[in-house]
């Protein structure tokens, strides 16, 4: 067994799990017996400074401390009648050394090796164990032999050197398909705005997702759809511009569509070279029966490496769906990340803040008002409480502004108020929101006022 001694607070218990995997795979490969006690002790640089320099005249930091109280060769079996003495009376245990652990140390050489806490600590404590027993690496043939059990006992328990998972992963598909719902949940945060409005999104917008060894970054791109402006043609090429820079492309599908249909328009616009995974949406909202025949179609077809059904609204398949992209993304022996571990959008409060509001205006106007909506942050000052907003509105056409008004300015107010307590949510801090209601006629066909509104045209 393993007595874990001394401060051992940073060390979770994922890890001392693992400490005790080590110690039961090694007992078991060198058939050591089960009464035996091992004490593992987690120290400072100056407490193993100090033990170096009291017990082997040497004045330095070192990762690992080993003190044998056996007398073992290599493949010699250790036999408790040897040490009858030696064996605790009251627990008829007998204790084999102590192991004494750098905290630091392991931490910057799991950082220097490009590999876990976890993996480090392990194989040190595998490494002490095996000194206990009689290893040593004082010479090079004997340093190749120590250095073959420590990695067959960290293979058995697949405690190796951790990789990393990292890249950008596309989602297309039709207008109001789904595909900010899903970014969202795939995320967890807010990230792209939901409308049951057609064409919301104009932009490409990064959702990332991160956990210990993996970074997926989404692009949420705009829909697919017949191009009328301007801003149909830049959102065209958003879409185009992602598809160039990804390693795999989610191609969502409305379930209540016809399937085989809008397979064939999305397909035609991706590289045939790309990982294609095709998500089937909505799968709350249809019988199971209606769309088997036309999945089996597309599977024929075998044209996408996978294809999933998925409810981005409710998160059905979405845990199954992470686990496929990452069985997909590239592979690297060091942690690679392209954005901060924290961040989970590139986008800027001030720019999710314009989002928000437009967000809600598009929850509260007729449907033939919001496409000529856009939403510019004019005034956002964050050091005071309440943060000031000052936020112009501007549509299209005069009636239109008369429309977003409302009467007695309800509508406004009621769309202010709205994307406040969301703004709020986001910045966790109150918001003082005011909104600007302006014209510019027939702006979505005029590059000068696109460029000034902060929509980026393509070459």
């Amino acid at each position: 067994m393993v007595e874990f001694l001394g401060n051992f607070e940073e060390i979770d218990e994922s890890i001392k799990t693992n400490l005790i995997r080590v110690h039961d795979e090694l007992s078991r490969v060198l058939s050591l017996p089960k009464k035996i006690i091992v004490n593992l002790s987690f120290v400072s640089e100056s407490e193993i400074r100090k033990l170096n320099k009291t017990t082997r005249n040497i004045d330095k930091v070192t990762d690992v401390l080993t003190y044998p109280y056996v007398n073992l060769k290599v493949g010699e079996k250790l036999k408790l009648k040897d040490y009858s003495l030696e064996i605790d009376p009251y627990n008829k245990m007998l204790t084999i050394g102590d192991i004494y652990i750098c905290v630091n140390r392991a931490k910057e050489q799991a950082k220097e090796y490009n590999h876990s806490l976890n993996r480090e600590i392990c194989f040190l404590f595998c490494h002490g164990l095996l000194h206990i027993c009689g290893y040593d690496h004082l010479v090079e043939a004997d340093a190749q032999i120590m250095e073959q059990m420590q990695d067959k006992i960290l293979q058995n328990l697949n405690i190796g050197r951790e990789t990393y998972k990292c890249g950008f992963v596309t989602i297309v598909g039709a207008t109001n398909a789904g595909k900010s719902t899903l970014i969202n949940t795939l995320v967890g945060e807010h990230v792209a705005i939901v409308s049951p409005k057609t064409q919301t999104t104009r932009e490409n917008i990064k959702g990332i997702y991160n956990d210990k060894t993996t970074q997926i970054v989404f692009v949420d791109t705009p829909g697919y759809h017949k191009r009328r402006t301007l801003v149909d043609d830049e959102m065209e090429k958003q879409i185009a511009d992602a598809l160039d820079d990804t390693e795999i492309v989610l191609m969502l599908i409305d379930a209540n569509k016809s399937l085989v249909d809008e397979y064939n328009k999305l397909i035609k616009k991706i590289s045939p070279k790309a990982i294609k995974i095709l998500l089937i949406n909505k799968i709350d909202e249809v019988k199971y029966e209606k769309i088997y025949p036309q999945l089996a179609e597309i599977s024929q077809q075998a044209q996408v490496n996978e294809i999933l059904p998925i409810s981005a609204l409710k998160g059905k398949n979405c845990d199954v769906l992470l686990e496929m992209i990452k069985k997909y993304l590239p592979e690297y022996t060091h942690e690679m990340r392209y954005y901060p571990v924290e961040d989970y959008t590139d986008k800027t409060i001030r720019e999710m803040s314009a989002e928000i509001i437009r967000e809600k205006a598009l929850l509260c106007l007729d449907d033939e008002i919001p496409h000529g909506i856009q939403v510019v942050i004019t005034a956002y000052e964050e050091n005071r409480t309440p943060i000031e907003i000052h936020a112009d509105v501007y549509c299209e056409k005069e009636n239109h502004k008369a429309i977003i008004l409302g009467h007695g300015g309800e509508m406004i107010k009621k769309i202010s108020t709205m994307a406040r307590l969301s703004i709020e949510k986001l910045v966790q801090n109150k918001v003082n929101l005011k909104l600007f209601v302006k014209v510019k006629p027939n702006w979505r066909n005029d590059i000068k006022a696109i460029e000034n509104f902060g929509l980026k045209l393509g070459s």
